[in-house]
């Protein structure tokens, strides 16, 4: 199969010279583009530092579809630079000046050669490939060199090869791809079937792009006059099939009706003969009053959905059906040709009633008669702007999952190369509390506090943290504090509720111990000030253990500490964090001694303007732990439940305010500790 892969290739680009050669204009850009060299941009990208992603999709359809989750993308790491490819002139063309990107080229030809040294220049940080994007041997390089590679807006139905009789070697190229973004349900079943699991619905990215155009305004003054007071159809991307149909079902409508037709191509020849057959008048021509107007021009269709009435979309009756969201999108009930089945948006809009399939002139007349009933157009129109509202989000939510998924990736497979000082001093800070404590342990029969049992912050020379803790009655605590190699004083002291301190070690050391028995329960502030060190600022620490507390293994607590700092470096790179917390003098860390079906609720947690992480990890890849985010009133506004060991969760704020973080432990083999960080960029 592969060498028929190869081979039909081969003959395909042998095909597009000859073509060019022989003066088709598309094949002659096709071969143009291809001389253009973009290695210098890339290599200039290189030196700069900056992290790559590659996006690739076949023309300017594809990228649109993908242009949501690049944007989003872009905003969550804007350090990125993006180097987008495409197959087809359409897009290359089309893009050359899009601020989404920094190197707009020709996809190498898929051999094995191109594939690698394409490959091995770009370097990805991960790949992007847009709905049917599949090529073997620039997907097989991106697996051997281990990027993390991505299907986004998958489309997936039954004829496709790789579920036909020969499709083994085509699912290879499914099992190249890290994580496939599917748009529906039926497509992730369809998947399943065949053993393919790495998916998750993440919609069509398509819609969000409508409904960013349906949001931006427009004006048209000579279509604004062709409208005006007339419900209008508008026929979109028609092809010669469609206008036949169009042509001897218009004459059912009534007077008061306006057709605009706008051709997929602008051919001129078949412009002149629509015109001499609709009695048609040219947007680029001269206004005549005429019923009829043949939109030739290009780039405004989207927009020019929102005059309609109802929309006829092109491409039904040939090649496949093309963009039904734009109209759908401005609430218009959609009619097109029998070939959909393709397009899981068209059969989902069938279904709802918003849209409906004709197979010739005689059903199109039907069509436009009962859409012009009251009530059967409300209904088909209510039924396309409720199936916009409910997709919309698609690009923000692959592309949050994506940068998940990489930090995860990152997390279970730490790299040298996600490495982070800041997240090596605090795992280093963390180790000799730990160190200290079991020397503790050891001396007094106390064990580990189950809750919250370790907190670490950033604290600048001078400075003082706190941190409110429930303290029950009857129980001997001992609190223990220390700090990164350095640091050379460090206070510690309790106070009661009217803060009065009822315990303290204020002697000149880096090691302050402080026991307090309480005799009622109630709530206490603990309160750490670095005194000096070193640097102008120090990793901190404290543990706090009791005498009826929970034992934590040596073996477990070194794990954990050490997925923690995997995760802080994912985050960074993945997530673009560039420090812990909001700032120094912050508690950035907490860790709790949990077992399952326990939790923990942090109140009253500030967040300063910015994009926020915040990450949980545990010792046992088993456990599953939920995080939730909710402001002051507990609304939700971010939570991960995915039902496993490495949750974290993501928000960007723009006003500071109190919120709270609440952890949750639905599944463990044993109480055991869980280290959560807070990271922000």
């Amino acid at each position: 199969m592969e060498w028929l892969y190869r081979t039909g290739l081969g003959f395909y680009h042998r095909g597009i010279r000859v073509a060019a050669r022989l003066g088709n204009v598309r094949a002659a850009k096709w071969v143009r583009g291809r001389r253009r060299d973009p290695q210098p941009q890339i290599e200039r990208i290189r030196r700069s530092g900056r992290p790559i992603v590659w996006l690739h999709a076949a023309s300017l359809g594809e990228y649109e579809q993908g242009r949501p989750v690049l944007q989003h993308l872009r905003n969550l790491r804007p350090d990125l630079a993006v180097v987008l490819t495409f197959y087809s002139p359409s897009g290359y063309e089309r893009c050359q000046s899009t601020e989404l990107a920094e190197v707009v080229a020709y996809l190498p030809a898929d051999s094995a050669r191109n594939a690698s040294e394409w490959v091995a220049m770009l370097r990805p940080e991960f790949a992007i490939f847009v709905k049917y994007e599949f090529w073997f041997y620039h997907l097989s390089a991106l697996r051997r060199a281990e990027v993390p590679t991505f299907l986004v807006a998958g489309s997936f139905h039954p004829n496709q090869p790789f579920f036909r009789w020969y499709g083994n070697w085509w699912r290879e190229m499914l099992g190249c791809f890290t994580h496939i973004c599917v748009q529906t349900s039926q497509d992730k079943l369809l998947l399943a079937e065949y053993g393919v699991t790495n998916v998750t619905v993440t919609g069509d990215p398509r819609i969000d792009r409508t409904l960013e155009l349906v949001a931006t305004p427009f004006t048209d003054e000579r279509l604004d006059r062709f409208t005006a007071g007339h419900p209008t159809l508008i026929a979109g991307s028609v092809w010669p099939p469609d206008v036949d149909a169009i042509a001897r079902a218009w004459p059912s409508l009534p007077q008061e009706w306006r057709l605009i037709l706008a051709p997929h191509q602008l051919s001129e020849e078949e412009i002149m003969s629509w015109q001499s057959r609709f009695d048609a008048d040219r947007y680029t021509g001269t206004e005549t009053g005429r019923r009829v107007l043949i939109l030739d021009a290009i780039g405004i269709l989207s927009r020019v959905y929102r005059l309609g009435k109802v929309a006829y979309v092109g491409g039904g009756f040939k090649t496949g059906l093309h963009n039904t969201l734009e109209p759908m999108s401005y609430g218009l009930p959609v009619i097109f040709g029998p070939r959909y089945a393709k397009f899981p948006e068209a059969r989902e809009a069938i279904s709802r009633g918003g849209a409906t399939s004709i197979r010739g002139a005689e059903d199109l007349t039907k069509v436009l008669q009962h859409l012009r009933e009251e009530e059967t157009y409300e209904r088909s129109s209510e039924a396309q702007l409720a199936y916009a509202a409910e997709n919309a989000g698609a690009g923000q939510r692959t592309a949050r999952l994506i940068l998940q998924l990489l930090m995860l990736l990152l997390v279970v497979s730490p790299l040298g190369a996600q490495s982070w000082s800041a997240a090596n001093r605090l795992s280093a800070t963390l180790d000799a509390l730990y160190t200290k404590c079991n020397l503790m342990v050891a001396f007094s029969g106390s064990e580990w506090r189950p809750g919250m049992c370790i907190a670490a912050a950033e604290v600048a020379t001078g400075a003082t943290v706190s941190l409110q803790l429930n303290l029950q009655a009857g129980q001997k605590y001992t609190f223990i504090a220390s700090g990164e190699g350095g640091t050379t004083d460090i206070d510690l002291a309790i106070r009661d509720a009217y803060g009065k301190v009822v315990a303290s070690d204020t002697e000149a050391d880096f090691t302050p111990i402080v026991d307090l028995t309480v005799g009622a329960a109630a709530t206490y502030t603990l309160q750490l000030h670095l005194v000096g060190g070193r640097d102008t600022t120090s990793m901190t620490a404290v543990g706090m253990l009791m005498t009826s507390g929970t034992p934590i293994r040596d073996t477990d607590f070194r794990q954990v500490n050490r997925r923690f700092n995997a995760a802080a470096g994912a985050v960074r790179a993945a997530g673009g964090a560039n420090r812990f917390a909001d700032d120094a003098n912050s508690w950035c860390l907490f860790g709790y001694l949990l077992g399952e079906g326990r939790g923990a609720t942090i109140e009253n947690l500030l967040l300063g303007p910015g994009n926020h992480f915040i990450a949980a990890t545990t010792a046992d890849e088993k456990q599953d732990i939920d995080l939730y985010l909710a402001d002051d009133q507990f609304t939700l506004l971010s939570s991960d439940t995915d039902g496993d060991a490495y949750p974290m969760i993501e928000y960007r704020n723009t006003e500071p305010g109190p919120y709270k973080l609440r952890l949750e432990v639905e599944k463990a083999r044993e109480p055991s500790l869980v280290l959560l960080g807070r990271f922000i960029n």
